[in-house]
């Protein structure tokens, strides 16, 4: 099969585009013809060396969420499962025309979905739903802060907000990621290269300051988050694609009664079963919210498209067309 191949860590160099021999489910794994990938941050992490948790040793097919359909079960998979659109996301291999996944881990593409929208619906809408309502537990007239307001995530995240009640102020790097940005309903955008965000924040709000902030940009301007945030405000860290932040000054914390989270999405559908399923699926099937898709580019272009993203020139969620209208 084609697939892109990751022979060492680097830069977007690394990353070749190969016949390989198609790779064998095992026990609990189901084999995957492969539609659309989505270009997830983690792609590029962890083709650079910089997570190493669940990365496949190497060499290693990049493509972290994808969505395609079942050819075929290992032992101790049901066999009904065949034929079956699945989305992964979670494990590696979605560059290549077929991926191994694991049965358990899968989610079903809805019907009223397409392939595109079934590669990138469940990491963004999902995240952007529990960011809004498990952890951040948004009430109305509360303002929330999205950095990266122009990517997909910060997207999903800007309507799941607003559908909440929400005021929403979103960061956004130049005008015209903010331009394109305004369809999809913040209240108020943030150039974050031209301005400095935390005395923007402050500005926009009258003095008042955010309920919540969710950050998966970090790197060293994160400090300001906490700058910019109400009494008993806080902060949510969901990544770290500007480089890690500088630790936490916990004695800000305290003198500003203010709140430092994690989140991982996993934990919060732990806690909710998939009660959240159906209000998802209705909301993207119906058009009340968007995900904003760009079009679909070939495997060799994946190397471009990680260029693109380091240099934060993408906006969206960037999809690489594999198998397509399988």
């Amino acid at each position: 099969m084609r697939a892109i191949v990751v022979h060492e860590q680097g830069g977007p160099e690394v990353l070749t585009l190969e016949d390989i021999p198609d790779p064998e489910p095992g026990p609990g794994q189901v084999l995957i013809r492969v539609a659309y990938t989505a270009l997830n941050p983690l792609d590029i992490l962890a083709r650079g060396g910089k997570v190493d948790w669940g990365v496949p040793p190497l060499p290693f097919v990049p493509g972290y969420e994808y969505a395609g359909r079942i050819e075929a079960v290992g032992d101790g998979v049901d066999t009904a499962l065949i034929g079956r659109r699945v989305a992964s996301a979670g494990e590696w291999g979605g560059n290549g025309e077929f991926a191994v996944a694991t049965a358990a881990q899968l989610v079903p593409v809805p019907d009223a979905f397409d392939w595109r929208l079934g590669a990138c619906f469940f990491t963004c809408a999902y995240t952007a739903w529990h960011l809004i309502h498990t952890a951040g537990r948004v009430a109305p007239g509360q303002v929330v802060v999205i950095h990266s307001g122009a990517g997909a995530l910060g997207v999903m995240t800007t309507q799941v907000a607003k559908s909440a009640g929400a005021t929403v102020i979103s960061f956004v790097g130049g005008p015209e990621k903010i331009a394109w940005a305004k369809e999809f309903g913040a209240d108020h955008f943030v150039d974050y290269r031209a301005q400095d965000f935390d005395a923007e924040v402050m500005r926009l709000t009258g003095g008042g300051g955010a309920d919540l902030i969710i950050d998966g940009v970090q790197g060293p301007d994160a400090p300001k988050n906490l700058g910019c945030l109400k009494h008993f405000g806080r902060v949510i860290y969901m990544g770290a694609v500007g480089g890690l932040a500088p630790e936490v000054n916990i004695s800000e914390l305290i003198g500003k009664s203010a709140g430092v989270s994690g989140f991982v999405l996993y934990h919060a559908m732990a806690l909710t079963k998939g009660a959240e399923a159906a209000e998802i699926e209705a909301a993207l099937s119906s058009g009340t919210w968007r995900m904003p898709m760009n079009d679909p580019v070939p495997l060799e272009q994946v190397p471009d498209l990680h260029r693109a993203f380091e240099a934060r020139e993408l906006k969206g969620r960037s999809l690489i067309r594999v198998g397509g209208e399988i």
